[in-house]
């Protein structure tokens, strides 16, 4: 029996850390967005990119290394994500790694070490589904329909529990 992929779900600070995208197409520009938003330093390593990368590129929001991935793009990269349309180059990113780097294969999440849920954000509240790569459209419908759920009265009254455990922190010197 094939044991069958698991993944502990983490929320992770990606700000000011390398994240390095390995193609150029509709994917990678999906994948890349979510770690712009979270102010990741981002790579974008291939030969041709759609047109918003390059736009982008153009306003300093990314680099754009225009050229075919080599092992030593790979040196730096916190996390790497491989999204390229061809399975081979995704394969031979996902087998370069080091122990010690995360790595996203969009085309086979078996390949990889992670998996980039669909998310969304209400105020202090972050929503995860995933599928583990079975089907990212089902894990984006199930995300919608469950984040429907809380209106920004409830938001608000999350911000309220915060500051009130901020104050219980300063209370107790912690």
């Amino acid at each position: 029996m094939i044991k069958e992929l698991t993944m502990l779900p983490l929320h992770i600070n990606v700000q000011n850390k390398n994240v390095l995208i390995v193609g150029g197409g509709s994917i990678a520009l999906r994948r890349l967005q979510l770690f712009l938003e979270e102010d990741a330093h981002v790579i974008v390593v291939s030969p041709e990119a759609v047109e918003e990368i390059e736009k982008l590129a153009k306003s300093g929001q990314l680099i754009w290394k225009k050229k075919k991935i080599e092992l030593s793009d790979l040196r730096e990269a916190f996390i790497i994500i491989a999204a390229t349309n061809d399975h081979q180059i995704n394969e031979w990113v996902a087998k370069q790694v080091t122990p010690n780097q995360l790595i996203n294969v969009a085309s086979n999440a078996e390949q990889g070490n992670i998996i980039v849920p669909k998310s969304i954000q209400k105020g202090r509240l972050t929503l995860s589904v995933s599928t583990n790569g079975a089907s990212p459209k089902l894990a984006k419908q199930i995300c919608e329909q469950i984040s429907q759920q809380f209106d920004e009265s409830f938001i608000k009254e999350l911000d309220i529990m915060y500051e009130k455990r901020q104050e219980n922190k300063k209370k107790k010197g912690k």
